[in-house]
């Protein structure tokens, strides 16, 4: 924890926001840009099937990462943890990693570009950034499994409400 104390009652607030704003950040942030480079290059996958939708694009990727890397290091200038600030932004990159993941898992699927599939849609980013935490071996985010998952909920109700609003303010054309 950083160098002052945090009341019991707020700590999950802090942990929250240190670990899983970053990667929420970066997730969200592809939308703000139309990509015409995808990621998977319109490459297809050995079932004859894309690899990724097209909706993925270097352009959101970056864009992503560059967010998720701009929140890391406010946190860590807020926090008066410069070591965050390189924590964050790899898990922004898991984070969006997660999210190809579940776009491949979806392809697999035949499940369209833009249609949902549940809980992948809502957790994919975050269960990747929750890995990256792991492999990294960060005791306060391992000493909290109660925190991880009310984390998880958490996130899959903020991005309910989040993809409802982006859709009625017309940054996304479907509700997932």
């Amino acid at each position: 924890m950083s160098g002052y104390m945090i009341s019991p009652e707020y700590y999950f607030i802090y942990w929250f926001l240190k670990y899983y704003l970053s990667p929420m950040i970066a997730n969200a942030s592809p939308v703000l840009v139309k990509g015409i480079h995808r990621i998977d290059f319109s490459h297809i996958f050995i079932d004859g099937k894309p690899l990724f939708g097209k909706n993925k694009t270097w352009e959101g990727f970056y864009v992503g990462v560059l967010m998720g890397f701009l929140t890391s290091i406010g946190i860590g200038i807020i926090l008066c943890e410069e070591e965050y600030i390189l924590i964050g932004l790899g898990s922004s990159i898991f984070a969006l990693i997660g999210d190809l993941l579940g776009s491949f898992i979806k392809r697999r699927m035949n499940i369209a570009s833009g249609e949902p599939l549940p809980i992948i849609d809502q957790l994919d980013f975050a269960l990747m950034a929750t890995l990256y935490y792991y492999f990294l071996g960060i005791e306060e985010f391992i000493s909290y499994p109660l925190y991880i998952l009310y984390s998880l909920i958490i996130i899959l109700a903020l991005h309910i409400i989040t993809n409802n609003i982006a859709y009625y303010l017309g940054v996304k054309d479907k509700r997932w």
